[in-house]
């Protein structure tokens, strides 16, 4: 098997051995020695999540990347960026600037449909859901056919450039869905064989803290998600409609302190729509009080019959847990990962999924 190493947020290294990070994209002197020790232990391939503001301040300007790929736009980092121009032109700097031998494009983004016309002239694979109209613009293709959601994760029929299959995954979502295909692309251009790629999807574990799930006596109880943007919130939340269609949900979710104060009334909207029940409470506040968050949260909903405000996130973790019924479903959103709650200055231990887990051995 090829050795892969990783950098990303959520951590730099080889996949049983991944150490902590400060930013997504390291800046431009650590990428380089990461590099160079990746090559020392022989590694074939690195993958690397490339950020905002990793392009903004040109920490990968002299990586020659064998493979680029766009997973999706989505309003986030708005309070480096200032707009969504401004963040839309980083993330196309790394196409149009960078150096870059192939690029793969989700195409069922907005922005993924415009760049690829723009790339007319580069090796470009389009990777699309239901729309075969955008291979005519691309060097190669995916596109899935068919769909199938349900308790047990995601099921998918897919044509492509290099035939066609099916490929069966424990994720959930429908952005699961494209990044699972925009991953087979890059394996596939990587020449590994289709059989095997197909024969290899179901192994695939969610990564820690993104679309996670908790079971209790068998039943589903508990999905842990780092959404913590309006967009993320609201595909979470339909993701979880997706795949447990009738089910009762609850929602528990804040904002970060001293952070872009505009996306607060939109998640409490969102979180409002689609959940039954939701619980606003700490994410964190830093050195914001966390009363002025949660007012600014409550500003966009409009149902107070369907919201408590439980400020302790793990007060209002156990108090979802204990109302709940047999067949409800708890989504907690925002913090996935983070084993920290950042309150005035303070980084106190603190984990969503240790917080479960305790619940649950009780």
């Amino acid at each position: 098997s090829t050795k892969t190493a990783t950098m990303g947020t959520l951590g730099n290294g080889f996949l049983k051995s991944l150490h902590d990070t400060k930013n997504t994209t390291p800046e431009a002197i650590y990428i380089q020695s990461f590099l160079y020790m990746a090559v020392e232990k022989k590694t074939k391939l690195v993958t690397m999540e490339v950020s905002s503001h990793g392009l903004v301040q040109n920490r990968v300007k002299e990586i020659p990347f064998h493979i680029g790929i766009l997973t999706n736009i989505s309003q986030d980092h708005l309070d480096f960026h200032g707009n969504m121009e401004n963040y839309k032109s980083a993330k196309w700097s790394f196409f149009s600037k960078h150096k870059i031998k192939k690029v793969i494009l989700n195409a069922n983004d907005k922005c993924g449909q415009i760049w690829l016309r723009r790339l007319f002239n580069v090796y470009t694979i389009a990777v699309t859901i239901k729309d075969s109209t955008q291979k005519k613009y691309a060097t190669k293709w995916i596109n899935a056919t068919h769909l199938q959601y349900d308790k047990n994760g995601t099921n998918i029929t897919f044509e492509s450039s290099w035939g066609s299959g099916n490929i069966k995954s424990y994720l959930i979502g429908d952005f699961n869905a494209i990044n699972l295909l925009l991953s087979l692309a890059c394996l596939l251009e990587l020449g590994y064989k289709i059989y095997d790629l197909i024969n290899t999807s179901y192994k695939i574990q969610p990564i820690n803290g993104r679309m996670e799930t908790v079971f209790h006596n068998n039943k589903l109880v508990f999905i842990i998600d780092y959404a913590h943007t309006p967009d993320a919130l609201k595909k979470a939340l339909n993701s979880i409609r997706l795949h447990y269609n009738q089910s009762y949900i609850w929602c528990i979710f804040g904002c970060g302190g001293n952070r872009d104060k505009k996306k607060r009334p939109l998640m409490g909207s969102i979180a409002e729509k689609i959940a039954n029940k939701v619980i606003i409470t700490n994410d964190n506040p830093r050195n914001e009080k966390e009363e002025n968050i949660i007012n600014d949260i409550l500003n966009g909903c409009k149902n107070p019959k369907k919201i408590f405000i439980i400020p302790n996130r793990k007060q209002a973790i156990s108090y979802a847990f204990h109302q709940s019924q047999d067949d409800h479903i708890i989504f907690l959103a925002g913090k996935g990962h983070e084993d920290k709650q950042i309150i005035q200055n303070k980084h106190i231990n603190y984990s969503d999924k240790k917080v479960v887990l305790n619940l649950l051995e009780k």
